[in-house]
């Protein structure tokens, strides 16, 4: 990224923040999931009311959607292995893991994969959330603090998720 895209980053941040302020929907967690297109989609969960904001993010440009009645379904997911399966460093290794959808009305609002040691993920209170309520990095991406979890992990980061989602929703 050049320090021109930085900058758009963080000022889209800064904005994304002031718009869930102004309605009142700040997040008290989020998960994040950042995707191999160099995207991010984050699930949060609304403070002191039902629902979720999904936010699906690339570089400069966020989508927020509010869910009232979500529903957070995990779905098996399988990256088949390309060109020269990894060999070399060509090509996709394969890969199993997750497709999470968020449902909310009976139709698919969000959805995401996840994939163990390949896809990043994080679990954040907003408390310790360096991208919605950190201190702006030159030369840094906004959520350039993820990194890939193993198996163990994210399964257990998706199952808190999906109770959190149902109990919040």
């Amino acid at each position: 990224m050049s320090p021109n895209e930085f900058n758009a980053a963080w000022d889209a941040r800064d904005r994304l923040v002031e718009e869930l302020t102004r309605e009142h929907c700040l997040p008290k967690r989020t998960l994040y999931i950042r995707r191999n297109d160099g995207g991010t989609f984050a699930i949060s969960l609304l403070p002191d009311q039902g629902g979720v904001v999904a936010i699906d993010w690339y570089n400069a440009i966020y989508k927020t959607q509010i869910l009232r009645q979500p529903v957070l379904r995990l779905d098996p997911y399988e990256q088949k292995a390309e060109g020269f399966g990894g060999l070399l460093g060509f090509g996709e290794k394969g890969a199993r893991g997750w497709t999470i959808r968020l449902i909310d009305g009976g139709h698919v609002r969000a959805e995401a994969g996840v994939l163990p040691n390949i896809t990043a993920i994080s679990d954040v209170l907003v408390s310790e959330d360096p991208f919605l309520s950190g201190k702006r990095k030159p030369r840094m991406a906004p959520f350039g603090q993820l990194r890939p979890e193993d198996k163990g992990i994210c399964e257990r980061i998706l199952s808190l998720w999906e109770r959190l989602v149902l109990q919040n929703g």
